[in-house]
């Protein structure tokens, strides 16, 4: 009798988790993953065509997957710039430890097939971790890792996050919308550390990058934010190649900006505007624009009387010496970031 009860609790309880937890959720690692304990791999992201290309988040959807194989195997990842025209070298030279790849259309030249070698499938569209043959043991345990977390919930709702984010859409198309991009929980805690609106800073990050990671100027910007190096170091950010120090970095510009023009006589509106109008063309030529609404009369606490004045700013005649400390300006860019990043963020407001 007692052994039919003991059977009975055990079959019971098993059922309970079942009901709980899902079937999936059940299939939990038998590896410990203790090779990759406290370690450090250096990862890049080589994916020309596939998923979410578009969109511009395919970087960050294997981001996300790296981020999740960190957390289980205790080690760390560092996104790393993959602009070589060959990051096959790179594996086999040891510069990276791991490489996104697409095994369908950028299979492993022949010349590193004895050095290196792929995983299985990431997902449906034949992407794969490549790592050089000396790492075999460790794809092992990232094989038996993905193969596990592709079963899981979570891999679905990561594929489904990345698939439905909004592009440059009319605002007819953000309706029922409960998310903006890949990265909304990074923009949610940055932005509350400005005391932003956090649908406002991701208008900004989408009129930068378009929420792309793989975004590059051709003023070494790299990014969400479109940081550069020289930035970086200034708020002692290690790797603008990683999504949350990317974003942490923009903000720190973005707060330190939000100070130099909150100690003016602005309200709050002209104040942003400032602000964005600095992010985009550095705080020094903000300053010639204020100089210069004062040569010519205008209001320099009024961003729309200072966009008044801009075309005359692109002709150096007639200009006193010292008034434009950075010389001529165009401004058009300017004028159309600060434009769009509002109006975008309407549209967020209304819709998100």
């Amino acid at each position: 009798m007692n052994s039919l009860l003991k059977i009975s609790l055990i079959t019971l309880v098993t059922l309970i988790m079942l009901l709980v937890t899902g079937p999936a959720e059940l299939f939990e690692p038998d590896r410990t993953l203790s090779n990759f304990q406290n370690d450090t791999l250096k990862a890049g992201i080589r994916v020309p065509d596939g998923i979410f290309l578009k969109q511009g988040h395919i970087t960050g959807f294997h981001y996300e997957l790296l981020k999740r194989f960190a957390s289980r195997a205790r080690c760390h990842i560092v996104i790393k710039p993959c602009n070589s025209d060959n990051p096959w070298k790179m594996v086999s030279d040891g510069e990276l430890d791991l490489l996104v790849a697409d095994s369908e259309n950028d299979t492993i030249p022949e010349i590193y097939q004895t050095e290196l070698i792929s995983g299985i499938e990431l997902n449906q569209y034949k992407q794969v971790w490549v790592v050089r043959k000396s790492d075999y043991s460790r794809l092992e345990d990232m094989n038996h890792w993905i193969s596990t977390f592709r079963q899981s919930r979570e891999y679905y709702e990561l594929l489904a996050r990345y698939r439905k984010i909004p592009g440059n859409q009319t605002v007819r198309k953000f309706r029922g919308t409960k998310f903006l991009s890949p990265y909304d929980t990074l923009i949610k805690k940055y932005a509350t550390s400005i005391e932003w609106d956090w649908r406002l800073l991701a208008s900004l990050i989408y009129q930068e990058s378009k929420f792309s990671m793989e975004a590059k100027s051709s003023r070494g910007a790299h990014g969400l934010m479109q940081i550069r190096q020289a930035t970086a170091r200034e708020f002692n950010i290690d790797n603008i190649y990683d999504p949350e120090q990317n974003i942490k970095a923009g903000t720190l510009m973005l707060r330190r900006l939000s100070r130099i023009y909150s100690g003016l006589e602005l309200d709050s509106l002209n104040s942003l505007k400032l602000v964005l109008a600095a992010y985009n063309a550095g705080e020094g030529r903000v300053e010639d624009l204020r100089r210069y609404a004062i040569h010519k009369g205008a209001d320099p606490n009024d961003w729309e009387s200072i966009v008044g004045i801009i075309p005359s700013m692109r002709h150096s005649e007639n200009i006193p010496g010292g008034v434009l400390r950075l010389g001529t300006f165009n401004g058009r860019e300017t004028v159309r970031f600060v434009k769009e990043v509002l109006e975008r963020y309407d549209y967020y407001k209304e819709f998100i």
